[in-house]
């Protein structure tokens, strides 16, 4: 398995890679929480994205996708890619922060090969916060990275959950695609009230006349 070094290193802000290509902060980090055939192009032209990732803040590694029903072979792979990449990032001169993810306890005896410890690491809580067997894999695999790893900062992508980090520098990340689906449902809501508020007062008008 490749191996990171381990940095001690917080960024200020994120963007998603989706954006390095077209509208890219050079101030910002890049992260991978993103669906993977956004980024599955790293892995075919890993050398053409990080040039054009040279002076962004930071980067983490790419978080090719982990699922419970994914055979164990495939689950090794996509850590190795990560893994890969990461390497390859930093032998470029790149910040990197490794992403750590996991399924169940059989993924324990590869999913954190290759990762420094204590250093910074980023994980998500994406789809866990209401999801009961998601957020009990999330914490299994939570506890036994900061038992095997003890991060000094854990960078978090996604929303707060409650979980008892100790002493780990923990910084929270909201999900930008999240926060902009409520907005546009706040704002459709309000629409429908008003187009709502609108027919009363035109029927009202209509029963008058």
């Amino acid at each position: 398995m490749p191996t990171i070094k381990g940095v001690d290193y917080v960024p200020n802000e994120l963007q998603g890679f989706n954006f390095v290509l077209s509208n890219c902060d050079n101030k910002k980090g890049v992260h991978f929480f993103i669906d993977d055939y956004q980024f599955q192009r790293v892995w075919e032209r890993p050398y053409f994205y990080i040039e054009k990732m040279a002076e962004v803040d930071c980067v983490f590694t790419p978080d090719f996708s982990l699922y419970t029903d994914m055979p164990i072979s495939m689950q090794v792979w996509n850590v190795y890619r990560s893994r890969l990449i990461g390497q390859i990032m930093q032998d470029y001169g790149l910040t990197v922060i490794p992403t750590v993810s996991w399924t169940f306890k059989d993924s324990f005896k590869f999913c954190f090969d290759g990762l420094p410890k204590n250093a910074t690491l980023a994980i998500s809580t994406v789809g866990v916060k209401n999801d009961a067997e998601k957020l009990e894999i999330w914490t299994k695999g939570v506890d036994e990275m900061i038992k095997r790893l003890t991060p000094k900062n854990l960078l978090i992508y996604g929303e707060q959950v409650d979980y008892d980090f100790k002493n780990i520098n923990v910084v929270y990340f909201k999900n930008k695609n999240i926060e902009r689906v409520r907005k546009w449902e706040e704002e459709d809501k309000a629409q429908q009230r008003v187009r709502l508020q609108q027919s009363g007062t035109d029927t009202l008008h209509n029963t008058e006349i």
